[in-house]
């Protein structure tokens, strides 16, 4: 009992994730209260003397309303949380008390229920001792009380249940609380105020940690003002046989302490919910989330995702161009979770970024803010980076690693590997500390993978991490997927192997493939969507060439209706590729653009010419795109080579 009751309150809170517990809970009430009203029925009230019966009739109203309980429970979910489950197991217990004080009176002075009434009232006993225990735990709950005086108290009390369990069981062989006579008659035996000392030492100790605890005066007094009820019960009646009140004034407690406690603690978490719904926008707001990033760049293909483990997280990533020839990646995670962190994650991208703009090397940008975070961080607090920067005219990426993951990395036909280089210390732990950097090329066609620790050590129920084993099989299982494909299947995996437990970390990744630095040739999904890739791709080439607008705009129509084509005809079984060229002729300079496409055999300039002379109404649909084609541009071919459709334009621009 203590192991489960303990499992409560540690960090995983086994009890408040489990869903069955509010019909579990329901369910045994029900049967309880039914079972009690069955057994008085059969029993009858003949020789029931007028205490028995009043104790009787509190038993099942109590229970009645422990059911009632439970049941609103099951109708409200949105209300479900860990601590209705802790409430309501309390209520559950407190109702099988109820139940073993009722059986107890029932059976009270019926010979052949001898055995019976010696075994209920072991129970009985025993289940009281349980249940002041599990109180003790409640109100410990309820105030959040985890200091010293309450650690102090906790071990005592928790001491103190074994021994009262075991006196409990004594009375099977000797009567040391009561005993039964022959005739079945339940009475006190001489040493009946020892079965009370537990209760006594257990809710005077509560009340003694309470005033020493550290919570607010206001939930001291109301917790010790509830706690005094069963005390002043069992004061009260201690001296009454037969009228057992003791668990109705638990219950009445336990509802109390509820309603007024928890009630407030969950109008404050509410008012907190909504500043964290506020705070994770601004957070998400932080991070670059448009993508395709930058889709007019062919050099490169990038997706990136934070997932926080609580509204919000630690972890940021953050990318942008340097200049015009150069991308920074930033993966990091910041150490603790929730508001803190995410306070000193912002502060820390704004720092990194605004570092690596006035032109310092990775290695310099880490010892930049390294000093300035170390100069104000009163806290403590630090943060992991991986930094990178590509340069994407020739593949370099120069980066530098503040206690961060290895990147993965992928060459063209190879598969992901861990790029193990030395780390330097973390940013914020230490002033003055170097970062060294490190070089590498990649090749067209390279991918590069960073994330943060969320990854490779999330858990499984059994607490067996996902490791970077399982990673990089699964990265080299989907090793030709793109970027945002990647990280899904990834996330997907991760999800696949937690199960159900709660995430744990906050999971960052970034995926960036490197095309190489062609820039006359733009390889797209044929997509509607990417003409504007396309078309900007296009624009570019001709404004380096001071291409006029009238032919820049006559060519923009061109690739609208050309491409168009393909991602309409090309694939209709499925999704495929288009490479556009972009070439230049001299004497007279002459743009020559060219279309390709693995795509079913089609040659769009089969198309008959449409009949201008009529009306739009009676022109048959189809053919006037490529009309406008042929006359805008100075020349227009198709040819089928190597399973490809090419079409190629040509116009005079100079």
């Amino acid at each position: 009992m203590n192991q489960l009751v303990t499992s409560i309150y540690n960090k995983k809170d086994w009890l408040g994730k489990q869903t069955w517990i509010v019909p579990l809970c329901f369910g045994f009430s029900c049967f309880l209260t039914v079972l009690s009203v069955v057994a008085l029925a059969v029993r009858g009230i003949k020789g029931l003397e007028p205490e028995w019966m009043f104790s009787i009739g509190a038993d099942i109203i109590c229970m009645a309303i422990c059911t009632m309980l439970c049941f609103s429970a099951t109708l409200n979910r949105k209300a479900r949380n860990a601590d209705t489950h802790v409430f309501l197991t309390m209520l559950t217990t407190n109702a099988a008390a109820l139940f073993l004080d009722e059986m107890c009176w029932i059976v009270q002075g019926i010979p052949a229920f001898k055995t019976v009434n010696l075994t209920v009232n072991v129970l009985f006993y025993m289940l009281g001792s349980v249940l002041i225990y599990l109180f003790w735990e409640y109100i410990r709950r309820a105030l959040r009380l985890y200091d010293k005086p309450m650690k102090i108290a906790d071990t005592f009390v928790t001491a103190m249940l074994y021994p009262s369990l075991l006196l409990c069981l004594v009375n099977f062989v000797y009567p040391l609380f009561f005993k039964v006579g022959d005739d079945g008659v339940y009475q006190r035996a001489a040493h009946w105020d020892v079965s009370q000392v537990y209760l006594s030492i257990t809710l005077t100790v509560v009340i003694i940690a309470i005033i020493f605890a550290k919570a607010s005066a206001k939930d001291r007094l109301v917790a010790i003002s509830f706690i005094a009820i069963p005390l002043v019960n069992q004061i009260i009646t201690a001296g009454c046989f037969g009228l057992s009140t003791q668990y109705a004034a638990m219950l009445v407690s336990i509802v109390l302490i509820w309603g007024v406690l928890f009630a407030e603690r969950e109008k404050a978490l509410a008012s907190t919910e909504m500043e964290l719904g506020v705070a994770t926008k601004i957070q998400s707001a932080m991070l670059p989330n448009t993508f395709p990033f930058m889709p007019e760049r062919p050099e490169f293909d990038l997706y990136a995702s934070m997932t926080p483990a609580k509204e919000v997280g630690g972890d940021f990533y953050d990318f942008f161009m340097v200049d015009d020839n150069r991308l920074a990646l930033v993966i990091a995670d910041v150490s603790g979770k929730g508001i803190p962190a995410a306070l000193f994650m912002m502060a820390s991208k704004i720092l990194i970024k605004n570092s690596i703009m006035t032109g310092k090397s990775p290695g310099e940008v880490l010892r930049a803010v390294n000093n300035q975070i170390c100069e104000n961080n009163e806290e403590e607090m630090f943060v992991t980076v991986w930094l990178g920067i590509l340069d994407l005219d020739d593949g370099t990426l120069i980066s530098a690693n503040a206690g961060h993951e290895y990147p993965i990395v992928k060459s063209p036909s190879g598969d992901f590997e861990l790029i193990k280089t030395k780390h330097g210390f973390v940013v914020g732990g230490m002033k003055g500390m170097r970062y060294k950097e490190h070089e590498l090329k990649l090749e067209a066609g390279s991918k590069l993978f960073v994330y943060t620790d969320g990854v490779p050590e999330a858990e499984n129920e059994s607490e067996e991490q996902y490791g970077y084993e399982r990673f990089l099989a699964l990265l080299n299982k989907n090793k030709d997927a793109e970027p945002e494909e990647l990280l899904g299947a990834v996330r997907e995996d991760v999800d696949k192997f937690t199960r159900d437990q709660d995430q744990f970390d906050d999971l960052t990744m970034l995926c960036v493939r490197y095309n190489g630095s062609d820039k006359n040739e733009l390889t797209v999904d044929a997509k509607i969507e990417k003409i504007e890739a396309i078309t900007k791709f296009i624009e570019g080439r001709l404004e380096e060439h001071d291409c006029p607008i009238k032919a820049q705009t006559q060519i923009s129509i061109a690739i609208d209706e050309l491409f168009g084509n393909i991602a309409k005809y090309a694939y209709p079984d499925g999704e495929g590729k288009a490479t556009v060229r972009f070439a230049i002729e001299r004497d007279p300079l002459t743009a020559v653009i060219s279309f390709s496409d693995s795509g079913k055999q089609f040659n769009p300039l089969d198309q008959g010419e449409p009949d201008t002379s009529l009306s739009a109404k009676e022109r048959k649909i189809g053919g006037l795109g490529i009309f406008l084609v042929k006359k805008t541009m100075d020349s227009v071919g198709y040819e089928y080579k190597d399973g490809k459709n090419i079409v190629t334009i040509k116009k005079t621009i100079g």
